[in-house]
């Protein structure tokens, strides 16, 4: 098979659905060699947040002049945007000769999608030497297959209702789920800012013999600069003090998920590496993590954002409230069909000057029918596309001077657009 038939391979294991567990990717891994043993890792669980976290603090080791793997999901275009070595892509001929390879035990063992790309991940990792790998859960933490790592540090950013069909209906069962990336004599980091869930986290560090470090307990923050692109701030994480740093992901958001990447930078540093303040500084002003409130066009105004679920959608409204308080938002919106979307929309509400309500390709993506009957019943203005390229442009036309325009709703949406 060629590039373009093993990636299309990959994507149809997804008929295997998910399969939550370690005993297959340990047995995969087993027979490449167990190569996730072969570098130090760090690995990053959580709701929302642990994709940027996961940004920064490769970013942040890069800088410090290691060589960095950074494993995350999902990606926006290309399946390549999963795994990369100092901010580079994976080679299309390694994914090549790896899937050819293995294609025969895939099919006989009915491997997941997930699985053989994590165990793609962390061959391609080992085999290009790295110094560190970051490494960001698929689902929940307990049975995803990136659990199989020994890290230097764990991390937990947030806590909240997601997937509660697998990962359980409660905050407590999501918390469990996650939490069990915790690992005896590996310090944990957690950024939650709900009490009962943070105690339910400590309890849980005590009983596996884990540090717990609470990030609110731990730092302090205060935003000097807040702007379009990125945040002035200043810090103090265990004692030690950052004067005027800058990110240039937008958010107040994203300056607790800064501080949440220096509190695992602290944990790291106790641990014997080597990581500068000038790395710090000189890394948080160039993470590159697109649709991040990420300004894609200035006239008019466009926005992208991965938000895809309340949480995230709520952090997206508080971002505009923040930076663009006068203004109502036309919103290019496509969901999946397994997101709480009723709730979404209704977070948007507030904020929208019109909803521009898109179906992504794919079988999973939510229907137009269920997305309009539920704006319907907000009383938001709303028209309807079958794709997003044509919801797009319709946003575009109908822009008026200042207008702004936010894609949102989906990675699927985003990554339906820039494609």
């Amino acid at each position: 098979m060629n590039y373009r038939q093993c990636v299309n391979y990959l994507f149809n294991l997804q008929k295997f659905g998910i399969k939550l567990g370690l005993a297959n990717t340990e047995k995969l891994l087993n027979y490449l060699g167990n190569p996730h043993f072969k570098y130090p890792s760090v690995h990053i669980a959580g709701t929302n947040g642990k994709g940027s976290v996961c940004a920064m603090l490769e970013s942040i080791l890069r800088q410090q002049g290691l060589k960095t793997g950074l494993y995350t999901s999902p990606h926006l275009v290309s399946f390549r945007e999963r795994i990369r070595i100092c901010g580079k892509r994976i080679e299309p001929e390694f994914i090549t000769e790896f899937v050819n390879h293995l294609k025969k035990r895939i099919d006989r063992d009915e491997y997941t999608f997930f699985e053989v790309t994590t165990a793609l991940a962390f061959l391609y990792f080992a085999e290009k030497k790295v110094n560190i790998a970051v490494i960001e859960t698929g689902l929940g933490g307990r049975l995803d297959s990136t659990n199989v790592i020994q890290p230097e540090v764990t991390g937990i950013t947030s806590i909240a209702l997601e997937h509660t069909d697998i990962l359980g209906k409660s905050l407590n069962k999501i918390a469990y789920e996650k939490g069990g990336i915790v690992k005896a004599g590996v310090a944990t980091v957690v950024g939650m800012s709900n009490p009962g869930i943070t105690k339910y986290l400590e309890t849980l560090c005590e009983k596996r013999d884990s540090e717990f470090v609470a990030v609110e307990d731990n730092s302090r923050w205060q935003i000097k600069e807040m702007s379009m692109d990125g945040s002035l701030f200043t810090a103090t994480v265990g004692g030690k003090k950052y004067g005027n740093l800058k990110t240039n992901l937008a958010g107040r958001h994203q300056v607790k998920n800064a501080v949440f990447a220096l509190n695992v930078v602290e944990l790291l540093r106790k641990k014997g590496w080597n990581i500068s303040d000038r790395a710090v500084k000189s890394s948080l002003k160039k993470v590159l993590w697109p649709c991040r409130f990420e300004v894609w066009r200035e006239n008019p105004l466009v926005i992208l954002d991965a938000a895809h679920n309340p949480s995230g959608i709520q952090t997206l409204v508080e971002t505009f409230k923040d930076l663009l308080p006068d203004k109502k938002i036309n919103f290019v919106f496509g969901v999946m069909a397994d997101k709480n979307y009723k709730e979404m929309l209704r977070l948007l509400t507030p904020i929208t000057k019109s909803m521009f309500l898109v179906q992504p390709q794919g079988e999973r993506s939510a229907s137009l029918a269920e997305l309009s009957a539920i704006t319907d019943e907000l009383k938001v203005n709303h028209t309807t596309f079958k794709s997003v390229r044509r919801g797009y442009q319709r946003a575009l036309r109908q822009n008026t001077k200042n207008d702004v325009i936010c894609v949102t709703g989906s990675h699927y949406t985003l990554g339906e657009l820039l494609s």
